[in-house]
């Protein structure tokens, strides 16, 4: 009864440790890296839209600016990146000259995990206005 008791456990904990966990954690439209023990292989995609604001007195500069950022974590261990929205918003803005600020805001998330080696980017799409005051 023991052994078998013992043999239970060990595959329980064996499953844990294997599978680790898939997904791309998202708090209010930032990124999470998640996960616990070794993750042999998963892909997945998510996207988040952070809350809208009416941008009034406001003109539109540009729409459909694009920024991209890389994360990588090792085993959850060893982090890796920027993907902040300050990060992301002033590469975006780059291609906007004269915009100040952004918004109809989208956040794409696709992870990949490949032997413990987990990789997350984060694209944004977003429209760049800029305030008449």
């Amino acid at each position: 009864m023991k052994k078998s008791l013992l043999l239970v456990g060990g595959a329980i904990l064996a499953s844990v440790v294997m599978t680790g966990c898939a997904g791309v954690g998202t708090n209010n439209g930032a990124v999470t890296l998640s996960g616990a023990g070794m993750n042999l292989y998963s892909e997945m995609s998510a996207n988040a839209m952070l809350p809208q604001y009416a941008a009034q007195d406001a003109v539109v500069v540009k729409r459909d600016v694009k920024a991209t950022a890389e994360l990588k974590s090792i085993f959850t261990a060893f982090n890796f990146g920027d993907a902040s929205y300050e990060t992301l918003k002033a590469e975006a803005l780059k291609q906007a000259p004269g915009a100040t600020d952004l918004t109809d805001v989208k956040m794409d998330y696709k992870q990949s995990c490949i032997c413990g080696i987990n990789t997350v980017v984060v694209t944004m799409t977003a429209t760049a206005i800029k305030y008449n005051k």
